[in-house]
């Protein structure tokens, strides 16, 4: 009773933790694609895969069921991006880098088999999931950096969407489990120049700070079955996050307040998954999914301007993404690890000009990592991915005016993943 009591104390503190620190996080689209460093190490793959609290909880809660111990898993990933924006207008044409900085994204998960009743199995996850973040600097040599209304001026970004998934798995057999939770969602979103409503009289836009975090809430169910001792399926749906309207603090071009407004969603998401077990101390991991970000407010409605200058959407496409991973056991306490991620890219050519403060065009990301177990109890876990650079041209787009002829807008991106974590088992 004991252990179990610190558990709970340790998994109320690291969630006190995630919900102030700033997470700002990239991979399929703005879905981060693995939570800890045992699930990054492979690459995101776990619907049918459970090998660690994080990777049970993050795509799959029915495979909790699966895992042979209760065990609490801290782990916390460092984000390291670069981005280029070069932009063309006439004769006139520059680059300039971001300067985002390096940021933490904490994870915590818990999973309770419970004593006496070996068919239930509670879990709780703690995990930032999904955003972006830049900061481009005033340019005057950059046609698109150069001072407003001229151009746009500076262009900062960050968003933030962490979930609270407490969930409840059953084994209806030896081979069959099931299982259910609500998700809840808490946002924050900040965007200069605040493109999401109206332009101010002089043509300008207003920042839109965020002031508060912003709550949603959701539901996801899953299934696990064991086929044999070899082969293993899984599969997931996590239902859009249903977020309240976002409210922002704006001032006008007389520094006047203004009310600024946006409906920003959280994708649908659904999973399918293989894992198989058939040879001695290896483990492989592939899963299917599919993000629906066409049909979410504020990310699937039509990049296009009304009359006032309003963006109306950043004019996303749904995506299908494919994870691989493989983990072998080195003698009694080590574990090591390697993942490859691939997702379709939601931004198209013709959104890029849209997409300057959230520029999350990855689509080939390579993972390793590795575990070292100091006893039965305690672990410690360690990975590393890589998402490769891309990048996405596309014409600049004026309200009122539409496409400029003879203009680019170029995005490049690249960016790095240091993951560390432990895990203490019952």
């Amino acid at each position: 009773m004991a252990k179990i009591q610190l558990a709970a104390q340790l998994l109320l503190v690291f969630t006190l933790l995630a919900l102030q620190c700033p997470q700002k996080c990239c991979a399929q689209g703005a879905i981060v694609s693995a939570g800890g460093p045992v699930h990054r190490g492979m690459g995101g793959a776990s619907t049918a895969a459970p090998t660690s609290a994080l990777g049970a909880l993050y795509w799959n809660p029915a495979t909790i069921s699966g895992m042979e111990h209760s065990e609490l898993e801290v782990g916390l990933d460092l984000l390291f991006t670069d981005h280029r924006v070069t932009s063309t207008v006439g004769p006139f044409s520059g680059s300039t880098e971001a300067e985002p900085g390096t940021f933490p994204v904490p994870n915590v998960g818990w999973v309770y088999h419970l004593q006496g009743h070996p068919a239930v199995t509670f879990g709780i996850g703690v995990n930032a999931v999904a955003g972006f973040k830049t900061n481009l600097p005033v340019d005057p040599t950059n046609p698109i950096l150069a001072p407003a209304p001229v151009g746009l001026g500076r262009v900062s970004s960050e968003a933030t969407f962490l979930q609270i998934t407490p969930v409840f798995s059953f084994a209806v057999s030896d081979q069959l489990s099931i299982a259910a939770g609500p998700i809840v969602t808490t946002a924050q979103v900040a965007v200069e120049p605040f493109i999401f409503d109206s332009a101010n009289a002089d043509a300008t836009y207003p920042s839109g700070r965020a002031t508060r975090y912003h709550w949603g809430g959701g539901v996801q169910v899953g299934a696990y079955y064991i086929h044999d001792c070899c082969w293993h399926l899984g599969a997931s749906i996590k239902s859009p996050g249903w977020m309240e309207e976002f409210e922002f603090y704006g001032q006008d071009e007389n520094g006047l307040p203004r009310a600024l407004t946006a409906d920003i969603d959280f994708p649908m998401i659904c999973s399918l998954g293989l894992g198989y077990s058939g040879f001695e101390n290896w483990l492989f991991a592939m899963d299917a999914r599919f993000i629906d970000y066409k049909n979410t407010d504020g990310f699937g409605d039509p990049a296009t301007f009304d009359a006032t200058g309003k963006l109306s959407g950043l004019d996303w496409s749904s995506v299908f993404a494919l994870a691989l991973g493989a983990q072998r056991r080195v003698g009694d306490r080590c574990y090591v690890r390697a993942g490859y991620t691939y997702n379709q890219n939601p931004i198209r050519n013709s959104e890029s000009f849209f997409n300057i403060a959230s520029p999350l065009i990855y689509e080939h990301v390579l993972s390793i990592g590795g575990s070292y177990q100091l006893n039965d109890k305690l672990g410690i876990n360690l990975a590393y991915s890589h998402y490769f650079e891309n990048t996405r041209v596309g014409p600049v787009v004026l309200p009122g005016v539409g496409a400029v002829p003879g203009s680019s807008i170029t995005n490049e991106l690249t960016a790095d993943f240091l993951s560390l974590g432990i895990v203490m088992r019952q």
